[in-house]
């Protein structure tokens, strides 16, 4: 027998991975865990998170244009499966990859080691406490995670960069987000302008003339990167078994519908400088 949701929340963050390609049977009407539950969904089934985070990968192939990591060491704070860790390991001198979830972070340490990189870590932490003396770090990177970024400034260097990467307001499941607000208005409370949700919108930058950003000191301006990023899951019926176990049947149903296995998301990049 699976394991409950009960079980689940009981087990807190001690919550062993399902073998791989379990996600794929569940009830429809009542999953465990259930649609839009992301901690649990990756902490359960890693390996269909990381199919589905292939915005991750865009992120970091974004800034990758934007920032040098070369030679930098580099914390990247909720980790998940490992997509941002392994991008920003291609040029960074070291990568610590923090994550709560030890299944997580287990699947992630796998694949690094399966792609031959010696530059990361995998610890288990989490980011309200993050387990290094101040000043540690010259760059952190968090993606699609709730972070302290009280937590990640005190770990960092003065004047390096405390980078966000993150969907635009508005858009936090993609070109799904219009149709999921209407099925999880609970969650999906805000949809962007039909055109920030097209494949074919343009990249844009601005900054944002603030000396704080979610409460920590840093240096005016603050510059803002938002680009769109098209994930090509290469098959329609793996896409649509991929969103359909996250985000529920009305997903499915809009993959098969559209009959093309890809996703557009609207994406933005903020790199702040702390400010010490």
């Amino acid at each position: 027998m699976d394991i409950t949701q009960e079980q689940l929340e009981n087990a807190g963050y001690d919550v062993p991975a399902a073998p791989r390609d379990a996600w794929r049977n569940y009830d429809e009407h009542n999953p465990v865990p259930r649609y839009f539950d992301f901690d649990w969904l990756s902490s359960r089934h890693p390996d269909l998170y990381h199919k589905f985070a292939l915005s991750s990968v865009g992120l970091m192939d974004e800034l990758n244009k934007l920032i040098d990591l070369t030679g930098l060491e580099v914390i990247d704070i909720g980790a998940g499966t490992g997509r941002t860790t392994l991008g920003a390991a291609r040029k960074a001198k070291k990568v610590t990859a923090i994550d709560p979830f030890g299944s997580v972070l287990h699947f992630g340490r796998a694949l690094a080691q399966e792609a031959g990189f010696s530059n990361v870590e995998y610890i288990r932490a989490h980011c309200d406490n993050l387990p290094f003396p101040d000043n540690s770090f010259d760059a952190s990177i968090c993606a699609w995670a709730f972070i302290s970024h009280a937590e990640a400034w005190r770990v960092l260097k003065p004047g390096v960069h405390l980078i966000d990467l993150l969907p635009v307001p508005g858009a936090l499941c993609g070109e799904l987000t219009p149709m999921l607000a209407k099925v999880f208005p609970h969650i999906v409370t805000e949809i962007a302008p039909a055109e920030q949700l097209s494949e074919t919108c343009p990249a844009a930058d601005f900054i944002i003339e603030e000396s704080s950003w979610n409460g920590v000191p840093v240096t005016a301006p603050i510059p803002v990167h938002d680009f769109t990023c098209v994930a090509n899951y290469a098959d329609c019926q793996e896409a649509a078994a991929i969103v359909g176990r996250l985000y529920g049947p009305e997903a499915r149903r809009y993959i098969l519908e559209k009959q093309r296995p890809t996703l557009a998301w609207r994406l933005r990049i903020v790199i702040n400088r702390v400010k010490k």
